[in-house]
Order: structure tokens, then sequence, then C-alpha cells
């Protein structure tokens, strides 16, 4: 059985494990083209880039109805955020699943998680940018931007999420969130590894496999970027800026199974609108210098471009890749030096 890990983050918003048994300590995460770094003066929120009118499918038609309602109450709820607003936006048995949780956590887990977040960013707001959705309205995936600063450090946090969202009507009926945590951490502790830092092009190998799950589970990495179509642009965890090309893309994913030492995850949702399509890819991983089993999620975007080319984005974590279980809870406590539980 999976281990579970010294805390577990939230998926909808922002990652808070505060109370019940889901650990002692909160944390969030930064991406490395944050325009607001851990630890540096707080920047203004922004202001929503896109606003209940505007929010549109990837192919540019309408949403469904029921997405755009749901929409319109993200958006209010993150310009102005409350427990019972969040705890609306969930069906009465919604559930939320992240990586590292040994299973979905249901309504109590999840307004103590988000009593403790307001607790501790009381200026938190939460900006939705962009939204691809079935055509049926049953799942939907989200890009979002986290601002917030921590009321007693003054820490602020901006950063990027991805989060899949099966719809039951308006409200979530399960939820999960695809993030990484290491760059928040990284300016507090920079002794702490970027995994892919240091890339140098990898050359071409031969597929074993054109069928994608068996490219994840195998770590088949020529596989996998033999599945996508034309020039490559890849970005995810750990990039300062995209990489260009099959050769850098290899050289990514190899650094990234050089720490994940075995997974075994299984096709979750795929949505296709337009030129996008996002897939996540859910499960079990053996990760890290400890070689720790853990619940682990992967989410797949490729963005079909004019030249022919695929923009492909990943999300996934790698703190638990490059830190042990002790550095991960002393890095915890440079930020939140008061724990519960």
């Amino acid at each position: 059985m999976p281990r579970r890990r010294p805390f577990a983050p939230l998926v909808l918003a922002v990652a808070v494990a505060a109370v019940l048994p889901l650990g002692p300590a909160v944390a969030f995460a930064a991406p490395a083209d944050s325009a607001v770094s851990p630890g540096t003066p707080c920047a203004t929120a922004p202001a929503a880039v896109t606003g209940p009118t505007q929010v549109r499918a990837a192919d540019g038609r309408p949403l469904p109805p029921n997405v755009a309602a749901f929409m319109r109450a993200y958006e209010a709820w993150g310009a102005a955020a409350s427990v019972p607003g969040y705890m609306e936006l969930f069906t009465p048995t919604g559930t939320l699943m992240d990586t590292g949780l040994p299973e979905p956590i249901g309504h109590e887990a999840i307004r103590a998680q988000m009593e403790s977040l307001l607790k501790e960013v009381p200026n938190y707001t939460f900006d939705p940018l962009s939204v691809v959705a079935s055509r049926d309205g049953k799942v939907a995936f989200v890009t979002a931007r986290n601002t917030g600063k921590l009321a007693r450090t003054g820490v602020c946090f901006d950063y990027i999420t991805t989060h899949r969202l099966v719809l039951d009507g308006e409200r979530v009926e399960q939820g999960r969130r695809f993030w990484d945590q290491t760059e928040l951490f990284r300016p507090l502790a920079p002794e702490l590894r970027n995994l892919f830092a240091g890339l140098t092009p990898t050359p071409p190998s031969v597929p074993r496999t054109t069928d994608r799950k068996q490219a994840w589970n195998t770590r088949d990495t020529a596989a996998l970027i033999a599945g996508v179509d034309g020039p490559v642009r890849l970005t995810g965890p750990g990039l300062d800026a995209p990489l260009t090309g099959r050769a850098a893309a290899r050289s990514y994913l190899d650094r990234l199974f050089s720490e994940v030492h075995s997974l075994r995850l299984e096709p979750g949702h795929t949505v296709r609108r337009g030129a996008v399509t996002y897939r996540e890819w859910v499960g079990h991983a053996v990760v890290g210098p400890e070689r720790r089993e853990v619940t682990y999620g992967i989410s797949e975007r490729f963005t079909r471009e004019r030249d022919g080319g695929t923009s492909w984005h990943l999300a996934f974590e790698t703190l638990d890749l490059v830190a042990t279980e002790k550095d991960i809870r002393d890095l915890r406590l440079l930020l939140f030096p008061r724990t519960t539980g």
C-alpha cells in the first residue's frame, strides 16, 4: 500500500492540510514562470483574465450551459473566497483527490481545509484563466492562477494549477488537481534540487510501443514523444522556458524517469475541443531518493498550432522526487512554523 505523505494537498483551489487525518501542515505551490516568487514583496492581485461573459470553449463556441454557470460561480468565489461559497461549488457527495492522498476526501475534510486556508491566507484569490469542457458538460479541465499573502509571515504566492472536474449539473461531483510544489520552496531553500536543471538533448531512439498507457507505465520516452504530432514545444515543472524539439523533450522525460522508478497509471478523463486536448493519468508511482510509493497523477495538454506543431504541457509533482519525507516536513516548517495535529 502507498505510504501516506506527511500532509495532503487540496484539489480545487490551493493545498491546505491542517486538520483531520490529512496531516498537520499547510502547503502551496508556484510554477517556474510565476509572476511573484515566494518570499518576495506582494504584488497586487491580478484582475480576472476571463469574465462570466468571456469564458468560451477551446473551439470558440459557448460552453455547455451547466459549465458556463459553474464557471460563473467559480469565478465569483475566487474573487471573494469564503467557506460557504466554496462548499456551494460541490454536490452533497462531492469529493476531491490529489497526488499523495490515499483516497478522495469528502465534505468534512474539504470544509476543514478551506477554513484553514482562509485563516492563513485571508486575501487568497483564485482566477480561472481557461476552461475546456466536454460537449455534454460532464467533464471540464480548468487552468487557474492562485495568489495570496500568508498572514503570519508575509510570504506571497502566485502560481498556476490544473483542475479536472467531473460535474453533476452545475456542481462538482469529483475533482482532481495537478500541480508542482517544488518551485514554492526553492527560494527559501536554494539547495532544493531542480530535477530538470542542466538538460542536454537526448538522441532519438525507436519507440517500443504505440500504446500511450504502456508508454507511460514502461517509461518509454521515445514512444511518448512519438505520440505528439509535428514539431514539439514542451512546457512543464522546473522549466523557465519551453523546450523545442523532440530531442530536448526526450531529455526532459529521461530526467523525470530518473526519479520516477516505476509507474502504475490508468487513463482518466480525456476532453477534446477544437485545437486543445486534455488527458489525465492517475495511479501510483515509486519515486525519489527513498523510493517511496505514493499516489501519483500526470495531466497532459496538447494544443495544435497553426504551423502544424504541438504545444505539449505536462503537470505533475516533483517534490517527492527530489526530497525525503524529513526534508519535506522541514521545508514546510520554513513557511508554517506552527502546525496543528
